[in-house]
């Protein structure tokens, strides 16, 4: 029997084209777990997300769905491949991934295959929702991008993870009934009625966003005067 590194890799949804076609973004997890599978590090992948958790319809095809069609194309036996098609946002794949997956087989080693910009978001709600029981790692697919696309996706992803840290900061890391209650309470990907509109989801970002611009537009403007000033003196 092989010996494998961990239990299962899981692979993280990347929002589809509007004909369910899969993005360069998405193309590139599906690649990267395939080729770690191919490699011996997890007997099995695990393929999370159903949709973007702003999009208006359910879609055609899940995320999930259509990145495992893609790494079966590329070789991984479709004997070893599971989805998990409930999520629509990082928390939704950590949660649903143990919910569906690690708790009722007892898998507890994963490794996490997302793009490179979206690892530091990752990191930090994988730790919140799974907590220290679980050994987590992660492989991040080069997304490619050139220097000044790299910045703005870092920068987009600071604004998310602020919102995050305001939002679920204070949830107790690895505590299921405190995600539990995030999950079908608070969470307008999930609950009936979250007490968390999408939109607030939307305008908050977005507030953070700009009061980060304009930080940084200040900062640089001060900066420039006092290099002016020194240039005086």
């Amino acid at each position: 029997m092989p010996r494998y590194r961990a239990d299962a890799i899981v692979v993280l949804g990347s929002s589809l084209a509007e004909d369910g076609s899969l993005p360069l973004h998405a193309r590139q997890r599906a690649e990267r777990a395939a080729a770690l599978h191919a490699a011996g590090v997890a007997p099995r992948v695990i393929f999370s997300g159903r949709c973007n958790l702003m999009a208006a319809d359910d879609p055609p095809v899940t995320e999930a769905a259509a990145m495992a069609a893609y790494a079966e194309a590329l070789g991984v036996p479709r004997a070893d491949v599971l989805l998990e098609e409930e999520s629509k946002d990082t928390i939704g794949n950590a949660y649903f991934t143990l919910r569906r997956h690690l708790e009722p087989n007892g898998w507890t080693a994963v490794r996490v295959v997302t793009s490179d910009f979206h690892v530091p978001r990752t990191t930090w709600v994988f730790q919140k929702v799974l907590g220290s029981a679980y050994d987590v790692s992660f492989s991040p697919a080069s997304s490619e991008l050139d220097a000044a696309v790299i910045a703005a996706r870092a920068r987009a992803e600071g604004d998310i993870i602020t919102f995050l840290m305001e939002w679920i900061g204070d949830l107790p890391e690895g505590d299921r009934a405190a995600v539990e209650r995030l999950i079908w309470e608070e969470h307008p990907g999930y609950a009936a009625e979250p007490a968390v509109r999408r939109d607030y989801i939307r305008e908050r970002v977005e507030e953070i966003a700009r009061v980060h611009r304009v930080v940084e537009v200040h900062g640089l403007r001060g900066r420039r005067a006092r290099e002016r000033d020194e240039q005086d003196l």
